[in-house]
């Protein structure tokens, strides 16, 4: 082989190796601009995060402004370490340099590191943080891609949520939630110490009332002025709170016995009292209290506060503003109540409800030309039942919709079998409750039940307690209006009960005005009655109503009010109510 032919080879194989090095360093530069251009990537995507590169040895090597920022570096250089402390705590971890986290997480996590609501301290300033660390490459060098997102914002309304959750919003009392904590966290020292801790929940018998009639800025000011009150009864032992609607809870710590809590609940009821009497024209305030021992009447938080409401209620149900110390039967009442509502549940399946009717007499002609339908319950233990016996029940657990709905379809199922036999058509009333009428689409249910069964609206009269239409009379007037146009009758029922006025009832497209039979009672020798009575004929003539009297049970109240010019009478005096069955028979005649 010539001397050239080598030289060729040797140029030849330069060249390969040339080529081969030169593959294997582009190879690592394209790899490490790579490397850098994903990493300016996440500097560009997170411009208003802090974005830090570290060697492994949490060197410095690029920080983006945010990141100059939040951590107070100035202009980096490479190598150098970071210039203040920073530290972190991860949960309820100890505080932690950058590297001991680093250490500690990687153990955790083999991939990305992603920490969420980090407190991270810069000398003196504190933020709460997100942070997201990578392992990345920076000029052929392992490197570290740390981001810090700020969230100290965001933490702090949380926070603020979290505070507003244990501080009522309106009154800037103390909220139930705080007070379910100091409770639990009270008796355990009460407890160890042999003390009693007295409960006491305070209500207003009429707020619901007064909030539909004078509106939600007329209650709160009430509810401000009430927490004002109870304010000046805290020292050193005492707390208030706020639990819900009208509802405050006062506690005191250390009591001797149920005597002394009697005895401060009754003057503090008379106080109250005298506050909202001497500091403002309210409507006249009823006030309930409801009162617990701990440990005679629970050991937690929820027990007491359950049971000083179960006090709280039956002080409602007196009306006298009492104060009512918790007793244990107070719990068999409740249990009572709900195995009588799951009763009422079974019955409505097994058809133990049925109607009867009770006839409206026409004084005029003696006729019965309408009935008044009503709602008994067959109990399979207790006989048959009236609706004073489960009808307020019903109406507290929701099913007096389901009641009402089977007293309709039964009523207007039965008025067309009366009409196919060939009996006479008369008019039949139904009670129908505000939650009915208010929150039940009844004028859509009705129109169908007429459709389907194919009878005529106007031999059906609605019966709406006068204290009910009252509540909401603008709700009340809607929804009556759109049942007059369907064509049915209506009427209010226990009619000088619930303190109309005259300008109310002429919004009301009512026919008849059907007397509460507490007037009634006495009416053959209560001048006050009989002149009350008079003064509604009046008003009835004068608005073109017609007047039933209710609940008529002699024949000197039958008399009374045939001389006083009624123009209905339904009662005992003439008929009881009965089945359809047997009513029927009238229908014949």
């Amino acid at each position: 082989m010539d001397i050239l032919s080598i030289i060729l080879i040797s140029m030849l194989l330069f060249a390969i190796v040339l080529l081969v090095w030169m593959e294997i360093h582009y190879k690592r530069k394209v790899t490490t601009l790579r490397s850098e251009n994903n990493i300016y990537k996440i500097v560009n995507e997170y411009q208003s995060e802090a974005v830090v590169l570290f060697s492994e040895n949490f060197e410095l090597l690029r920080a983006n402004i945010a990141a100059r920022k939040m951590l107070q570096i100035k202009p980096y250089r490479e190598g150098e370490v970071l210039p203040k402390e920073i530290l972190f705590q991860v949960g309820k971890s100890d505080l932690q340099t950058l590297p001991k986290m680093f250490e500690t997480q990687s153990k955790i996590s083999k991939g990305t590191i992603h920490l969420e609501r980090v407190l991270m301290r810069v000398d003196e300033k504190r933020y709460h943080v997100n942070i997201y660390i990578d392992r990345s490459k920076w000029k052929d060098r392992d490197s570290i891609v740390c981001i810090f997102q700020d969230i100290s914002s965001e933490y702090r309304e949380n926070e603020l949520i979290k505070h507003a959750g244990e501080v009522d919003f309106l009154t800037d009392l103390p909220s139930q939630f705080k007070a379910n904590d100091d409770i639990n966290r009270l008796v355990i020292s009460a407890q160890r110490e042999n003390k009693k801790i007295a409960f006491f929940i305070f209500g207003i018998n009429n707020f619901n009332r007064i909030k539909k009639t004078f509106g939600f800025g007329y209650t709160n000011n009430i509810l401000k002025k009430f927490s004002d009150f109870l304010r000046t009864l805290e020292d050193d032992r005492s707390k208030i709170y706020r639990l819900d609607c009208d509802n405050f809870l006062y506690m005191i710590e250390d009591v001797k016995d149920v005597k002394y809590v009697i005895e401060r609940g009754e003057a503090i009821s008379r106080d109250l009292s005298n506050y909202f009497v001497s500091t403002s024209k309210d409507a006249k305030l009823v006030f309930s209290i409801g009162v617990v021992l701990f440990p005679d009447h629970g050991r937690n938080a929820s027990k007491l506060i359950d049971h000083a409401h179960l006090a709280l209620a039956d002080s409602v149900d007196r009306g006298d503003g009492s104060i009512v110390v918790f007793d244990i039967n107070m719990c068999n009442v409740q249990e009572n109540e709900r195995t009588k509502v799951e009763e009422m549940k079974i019955g409505l399946r097994e058809n133990e409800f049925e109607v009867y009717y009770q006839p409206i007499v026409n004084l005029e002609t003696n006729e019965v030309n309408a009935a008044e339908a009503l709602v008994r319950w067959n109990h399979p233990k207790h006989g048959l039942l009236t609706t004073d016996k489960f009808i307020r029940l019903a109406e507290v657990s929701g099913l007096i919709m389901d009641i009402g709905e089977f007293v309709l379809e039964e009523v207007i199922s039965q008025h067309k079998k009366w009409h196919e036999f060939g009996f006479r058509d008369i008019e039949i009333s139904i009670n129908i409750s505000a939650r009915e009428l208010l929150t039940y689409h009844l004028s859509e249910k009705l129109e169908q039940l007429f459709m389907d069964h194919g009878v005529n609206p106007r031999y059906f009269n609605l019966d709406l307690s006068e204290r009910d239409a009252i509540d909401d009379l603008h709700k009340t007037d809607y929804e009556f209006s759109i049942l007059k146009d369907i064509g049915v009758n209506l009427s209010l029922d226990h009619f000088g009960t619930g303190g109309s006025s005259i300008v109310e009832l002429q919004k009301l497209p009512i026919r008849t005005l059907k007397v509460d039979q507490s007037f009634i009672k006495a009416i053959d020798r209560d001048k006050y009655h009989q002149e009350t009575f008079k003064a509604i004929i009046m008003l009835s003539q004068a608005l073109n109503m017609d007047v039933v009297a209710a609940g008529v049970e002699t024949e000197a109240q039958r008399d009374k009010l045939i001389e006083l010019g009624c123009d209905f009478i339904q009662g005992h005096v003439f008929y009881k109510p009965t089945p359809a069955f047997e009513f029927q028979e009238l229908l014949r005649e």
